[in-house]
């Protein structure tokens, strides 16, 4: 009975999963909504008229369809491939995130106006500091170096126990390359082309660049934060020293509401103020 009982409840939660991407693909097919769209302008400051009203509304629910399908895709990698007799690693939540990402960056890189062709850089030079706040880039780097001095305490350290257990260089290489990989990728969307149209388009276009960045600096952040995390926790929980095992605790909590801050990222407002040629 009891047996039976495991089994229906197993039955029901692989159901219940298996119809998360759909209800998140579906709820991505839905028209925009007023309050997505003033959220968005309320954030970003961009002039509401009729022409970027048009152009926000549909390349944002063009960008809302990529980031959702993305995440969807991602979801569904795992039992998809799992089914047809491919192994990959059973890590449904990191896919999703990843295709989400993926969803932002590519449509950020695309033209999201039929009326512009061509697209050519701006007569104004921008910066990263335009788009995002200079304190990104160096969370990325203290992240980074934070797991790099944890780990190397870890190895140079006595450890208490498990003295035969040699630290852990993953950790690292996470926070490596979620900060590599996402200062590429802000790099990538800042330096991009942008269309010579009317200022009004151009400030859309600045904004929805914006966004895109937002999302993947934040997810960057928390990424390599929650490494820097994993290291911290590792080298306090094995310290011989007291004070080091109490302190590495302490640390990795930090670095974990490090990861949250830089997660909401993605809700600040942030205005591009430069000024911009038409």
């Amino acid at each position: 009975m009891a047996r039976c009982i495991s089994m229906t409840a197993d039955l029901v939660l692989n159901a219940a999963w298996a119809l998360v991407p759909v209800v998140i693909l579906v709820a991505a097919l839905r028209p925009l909504s007023n309050l997505e769209l003033s959220s968005f302008v309320n954030l970003y400051g961009v002039p509401v008229t009729e022409e970027t009203a048009i152009a926000m509304t549909r390349s944002l629910r063009r960008s809302k369809i990529a980031r959702r399908a993305g995440l969807a895709v991602g979801l569904m990698l795992y039992p998809v491939l799992t089914g047809l007799g491919l192994r990959i690693s059973d890590a449904s939540i990191l896919y999703g995130v990843i295709g989400y990402l993926l969803g932002a960056f590519s449509t950020a890189l695309v033209p999201g106006s039929d009326r512009i062709e061509i697209r050519r850089a701006s007569l104004v030079p921008r910066r990263i500091g335009d788009y995002v706040p200079g304190v990104v880039v160096v969370m990325l780097f203290v992240s980074v170096a934070v797991s790099s001095l944890a780990f190397a305490v870890y190895e140079l350290e006595p450890h208490r126990v498990l003295p035969s257990f040699s630290g852990s260089p993953y950790s690292v290489a996470i926070s490596a390359i979620a900060a590599v990989a996402t200062l590429v990728a802000i790099r990538k969307l800042v330096t991009r082309s942008q269309p010579i149209a009317t200022t009004g388009l151009v400030a859309v276009d600045d904004a929805l660049r914006t966004q895109a960045i937002h999302t993947i600096a934040a997810a960057g952040i928390a990424v390599a934060f929650i490494g820097s995390s994993s290291s911290l926790l590792e080298m306090g929980g094995y310290a011989a020293l007291g004070w080091l095992h109490v302190a590495g605790g302490v640390a990795g909590l930090c670095s974990l509401a490090g990861a949250w801050l830089g997660w909401r990222l993605r809700l600040a407002a942030w205005r591009v103020t430069r000024f911009v040629t038409p």
